[in-house]
């Protein structure tokens, strides 16, 4: 479908979110960024108000209306909660199967190169840390069983939230993979040995926004301004998302900048800390680092095998599925086998 035939969607998307059959849009513009989804800036006209809002869209044949509806729900209730977020107004799906999400137009920016390397941007990176922490620590006091009309995964009843996504992402491995991948499947195995002889946390099982990263998140010059994408929200703990945020991946080459390529991994997880009056385990968090690079290993394969069988033809998709084995590397540090071997020479 071209960007032209979008229009229609956006509109009748807009006069949903607006209650208004007579609501306009001016201005259309994809925005940046998605590899999976498409987000787009309009001016929605109602009557003699104009609003700046986005409209999120999932293609058809990638669309799926209960992680839509998810989204929408788990960010409606987080904005409530005083989460920096976009509001969001309604959700729902077309005849032709794209979905659709309305929210308000955070100003800001996502690029992540400008916001970590630019002089500019010193002082907000400072206080990004400690603003990002503190909504962070407001999504993990939320409980699941809080929000009502959602249907997430979750660790059963008295599980460990690390063994469980272990033993989900071998399965998602299995589905996923193009080709055999012997170090991710070893690095679970060393997860689970790990995360055995870990003490119990202790904790109730929390929610977790999933995708909490450099590039998900929206900046501006005094800092923090909005946490987007909340598709991948599930039950976990704390320490996955602060896990994922310091993934290599996402430093977008500031690597001795653990933490999203902004600082160190002791400054954020302690920001974390004085946030949420938590005390994170540093032993678990390790294994969680290398566990959320196991999941974007999977994530890597995900996105070539969309491209490959067809359900979404992309460049983008197809190369992204060649970084799993970067990702690998990164496993094999982790772990220290590469130091090992290194050593062995």
């Amino acid at each position: 479908m071209s960007d032209q035939e979008r229009i229609p969607i956006l509109e009748n998307a807009v006069r949903q979110a607006l209650n208004d059959d007579g609501a306009t849009i001016e201005s259309p513009a994809k925005l940046a960024g998605g590899a999976m989804h498409e987000s787009w800036g309009v001016k929605a006209v109602s009557g003699d108000k104009a609003s700046d809002l986005v409209v999120r869209l999932a293609p058809a044949g990638r669309a799926d209306p209960q992680k839509m509806t998810n989204e929408y729900t788990v960010l409606k209730e987080m904005h409530a909660r005083g989460v920096r977020a976009p509001k969001p107004y309604s959700m729902g799906t077309e005849p032709t199967g794209e979905c659709y999400m309305v929210m308000d137009r955070v100003m800001g920016d996502t690029n992540p190169r400008p916001f970590l390397t630019k002089p500019e941007y010193e002082d907000a990176r400072k206080r990004f840390i400690e603003e990002l922490a503190e909504s962070l620590a407001i999504i993990h006091s939320v409980r699941p069983e809080e929000i009502q009309g959602i249907t997430i995964r979750t660790p059963a009843e008295g599980q460990d939230a690390l063994q469980f996504e272990a033993e989900r992402l071998m399965a998602e491995y299995h589905r996923q993979k193009l080709n055999p991948h012997p170090a991710v499947v070893w690095s679970i195995r060393w997860c689970q040995k790990e995360a055995a002889n870990l003490k119990p946390t202790g904790r109730p099982i929390l929610m977790v926004h999933g995708d909490l990263r450099v590039g998900n998140i929206m900046y501006n010059d005094t800092g923090l301004a909005a946490i987007l994408d909340w598709e991948g929200a599930h039950a976990g703990e704390p320490e996955e998302d602060l896990a994922w945020f310091c993934t290599r991946v996402w430093r977008f080459g500031q690597n001795h900048m653990e933490a999203g390529g902004i600082t160190d991994r002791e400054t954020w997880v302690q920001a974390y800390e004085k946030a949420s009056g938590e005390t994170i385990d540093r032993e678990r968090l390790r294994v969680w680092e290398v566990l959320r690079n196991i999941h974007w290993a999977v994530v890597c394969m995900m996105q070539a095998r969309a491209h490959i069988d067809s359900h979404q033809r992309s460049h983008e998709l197809a190369a992204i599925g060649r970084r799993a084995g970067d990702t690998e590397l990164e496993i094999l540090r982790l772990t220290g086998v590469a130091e090992r071997f290194a050593d062995a020479r």
